[in-house]
């Protein structure tokens, strides 16, 4: 325990003073994001809860996610490639080939006019506001939206600033979340994007997607819907968020999901946050989640950030359902689950 504190101290210590590679248009960065998460239901089989997929390890020191990055870029050609491990990786990207589990990024983009870009490949998704990245976020886990649509998609992306206000963006993709398509599925799947800046500290976004899930000749068509509002005042924080979907069924009923998610979030004198968070998630028929079920969460969570790239984070969330899903010790459950996560980030 007291190597594995000093040597990740030693990392900060790196960290804090190393300098991003840059030159001749190349640039290499990297991120790692180590925790230690302790799930008060005490699962035996180590793992938290199966609509989680960031943190996922119980009582156990782990790395959530890590990659290195090189990008390029000149004036109309651009181009990254992140290579990755962690368990968000393994549990994210379980049903890929295990090539793909370690890419986070690869992607090669043209300008095709001013303001107009195009990029092919694996890339973040123009979905949601949260990252797998998580110092990019506000909380040490991520919503229950967030974990339950695509961090990532495969496609051709294109990519427009109207202006300095607004973007929008259009993709053709592999699927929901997919980097290799599913067998005997010949359906690709279409999304788009609005992300608008009125005013200094405030965000609106929405986002869709459209496409079918199902091994041909099945075609059940899902059409999701996000949207979000972000504003940030003197040194306070507010965001919302809201999800929708709806699936084809064999019949001619619709499957239908959805969820919200409210956070506030305070900086207090240079170098602490304390964050607060209420989620809400309905899938009962189990469109996205393997089984039907509804959960309410609730968060809060303490950041220090020892430097401007290292941070230090302590997160307590409870979840409640109305039917008793979350395992227990000896095979028994229980309707609400509790933990206790922690982490360390830096970047570099």
């Amino acid at each position: 325990m007291r190597c594995l504190l000093v040597f990740l101290f030693s990392i900060i210590a790196f960290s804090s003073n190393a300098q991003i590679f840059s030159s001749g248009g190349w640039e290499v960065s990297g991120y790692i994001e180590t925790y230690y998460t302790y799930d008060l239901n005490q699962p035996e089989d180590h793992l938290r809860p199966d609509f989680l997929f960031n943190f996922k390890r119980h009582n156990e020191f782990s790395v959530n996610l890590a990659f290195l990055r090189a990008a390029y870029s000149e004036d109309n050609i651009r181009g990254n490639l992140a290579l990755m491990t962690g368990t968000y990786a393994q549990y994210n990207l379980a049903d890929e080939p295990a090539w793909a589990q370690m890419v986070y990024e690869a992607s090669v983009g043209v300008k095709l006019l001013d303001n107009l870009w195009l990029d092919v490949g694996i890339m973040p998704s123009h979905i949601g506001f949260e990252s797998a990245e998580g110092m990019e976020t506000w909380h040490l886990s991520r919503s229950l939206l967030a974990e339950n649509s695509p961090y990532f998609l495969t496609g051709g992306r294109l990519s427009y600033a109207w202006n300095e206000n607004l973007d929008l963006t259009l993709w053709l993709a592999n699927g929901w979340q997919n980097v290799q398509r599913t067998e005997r599925n010949q359906s690709l799947g279409l999304g788009a994007g609005i992300n608008y800046r009125p005013m200094d500290g405030m965000i609106i976004n929405y986002s869709n997607y459209y496409g079918n899930e199902y091994p041909q000749t099945l075609y059940l068509p899902r059409f999701y819907n996000n949207f979000y509002t972000m504003y940030s005042f003197n040194g306070w924080g507010i965001t919302f968020g809201a999800d929708y979907g709806i699936e084809s069924t064999i019949n001619t009923e619709l499957n239908q999901w959805y969820g919200a998610t409210l956070s506030l979030r305070r900086k207090f004198f240079d170098h602490l946050y304390i964050a607060s968070r209420v989620d809400y998630y309905s899938d009962k028929k189990g469109v996205i989640l393997n089984n039907g079920m509804e959960v309410t969460g609730l968060s809060m969570n303490l950041d220090y950030e020892v430097t401007e790239r290292a941070l230090a984070r302590i997160e307590f969330r409870q979840f409640f359902s109305p039917d008793p899903v979350y395992d227990l010790p000896a095979g028994k459950f229980s309707r609400g689950n509790s933990a206790i996560n922690t982490s360390l980030a830096i970047r570099f």
